[in-house]
């Protein structure tokens, strides 16, 4: 699973693309809880080339990113449809809500 930087997360919200973000930070108990299940599901999405990406974003990389994207608590996952923020679900959530999540932006 790939982690985005800022620049190819500004970019794919440019480029209209539709994906689902992971935002999170090292230190976050509660990221660490959620990361496999985030990769879980990039992998599946993966494997099924579907056109959904799903993607990390370190928040402490580029606060000033996290606090456009209203970040607020973490882990916050965001999900873009054609570029549009579509869904935020912050906390860890079970995998089939992330697999309902990427398949809403599809």
């Amino acid at each position: 699973m790939k982690v985005l930087t800022s620049q190819e997360l500004r970019t794919k919200i440019q480029n209209k693309e539709s994906f689902i973000v992971d935002m999170y930070a090292d230190w976050c108990g509660p990221c660490r809880v959620l990361g496999p299940i985030v990769e879980r599901v990039a992998n599946k999405f993966e494997n099924d080339n579907s056109p959904v990406g799903v993607y990390k974003f370190d928040i402490e990389t580029d606060k000033q990113l996290a606090s456009e994207l209203n970040v607020r608590s973490i882990p916050t996952i965001k999900a873009f449809k054609n570029g549009e923020l579509v869904d935020t679900k912050i906390g860890v959530i079970q995998e089939n809500q992330l697999i309902e999540m990427a398949n809403s932006v599809l």
